[in-house]
């Protein structure tokens, strides 16, 4: 090892082909320089390669980010147009079913949650691109909290729809209860005819008529005023000759008297409107014509106070 940096080696080089060898000298000053350049500039080139594989990962994370803050601003808007199509059928069916429920007279559900939710949703911004800004980070992705908010509210909405599909189906047992509980009522008309003779005192005759008289051509149809089951089919009483007589449910009967025949047995179901029996002369009359009375409880009312009557007021 010299002792002087001025000190100079030689350096030979001897070709394997026979040719002249040659030679140079170099002090080791400038040996020790060229090492230096040589040493710190292949930890530069290395360097770089490492920075270029680095700038191009992260070139590639922001790519990545981007291509999903894309796909994540479709969803919302697809999102934000679907929470805002269940938001209208959800007031369109609340608005249905409040009419419904006062039509039926059915009160409102006592569970307020569904309203209560409603009242705490959160409407959804405008959609915004996330800037550049936002991608600060690239090597961690997290959901935009729009898209968050938005599935919060969508989950919310699908809440109240499936209350308010329990609530139909609540509404529709008891619309079906209700319409044959008003099929049932005895507000038809039993024949196409005139009346003759009304409900209550007729000083003419010094009786009490518990009825109404409906005179029409003999053989003419009796139809059942109301849905009922036919629990008599006969010869009633003295006076009334061969009579119908039809239970409709909830304290109402129905009596047809004077028949010449029947149309219905006893046992069989009847609806509103269907031929019962056919206009006579059996039983005390004067004429041909049905003999209508109607009963609640057992007690004869006027059938003209039901005749056409809303079943919802009876």
């Amino acid at each position: 090892m010299p002792k002087r940096l001025n000190d100079e080696i030689t350096f030979m080089i001897l070709p394997h082909s026979g040719h002249t060898p040659f030679s140079f000298k170099m002090s080791w000053g400038v040996l020790v320089f060229c090492l230096t350049i040589l040493f710190f500039g292949a930890l530069f080139v290395i360097g770089t390669f490492f920075f270029a594989l680095s700038v191009n990962s992260k070139l590639s994370d922001y790519q990545i980010v981007k291509s999903q803050n894309a796909r994540q601003v479709e969803e919302i808007r697809q999102l934000k147009i679907e929470s805002e199509s269940l938001k209208k059928d959800l007031k369109r069916l609340s608005d249905e079913e409040r009419e419904l429920r006062s039509n039926l007279g059915i009160s409102e559900p006592s569970d307020s949650t569904s309203k209560a939710k409603s009242d705490k949703s959160s409407s959804i911004e405008g959609i915004t691109p996330i800037g550049s800004e936002d991608m600060g980070n690239l090597f961690g992705v997290t959901m935009d909290p729009r898209l968050a908010n938005i599935k919060n509210e969508l989950s919310i909405v699908r809440t109240q729809l499936s209350s308010r599909e329990r609530s139909f189906l609540q509404i529709s047992q008891i619309a079906k209860r209700k319409i044959n509980e008003y099929a049932s009522f005895p507000t038809g008309f039993p024949a196409d005819g005139v009346i003759t003779s009304y409900f209550g005192y007729r000083p003419a005759f010094g009786d009490f008529h518990p009825g109404i008289d409906v005179a029409t051509s003999y053989g003419s149809p009796i139809y059942a005023t109301g849905d009922g089951v036919v629990v008599f089919a006969g010869w009633y009483l003295s006076g009334y000759g061969m009579t119908v007589i039809i239970d409709h449910g909830n304290g109402y009967e129905t009596i047809y008297a004077h028949d010449s025949a029947f149309a219905v047995r006893v046992g069989q179901r009847v609806r509103r409107g269907e031929v019962i029996a056919y206009i006579g002369l059996t039983g005390f009359t004067t004429g041909p014509h049905v003999h209508y009375e109607v009963h609640h409880y057992g007690r004869v009312i006027n059938p003209m106070s039901v005749v056409g009557a809303n079943p919802a007021e009876l």
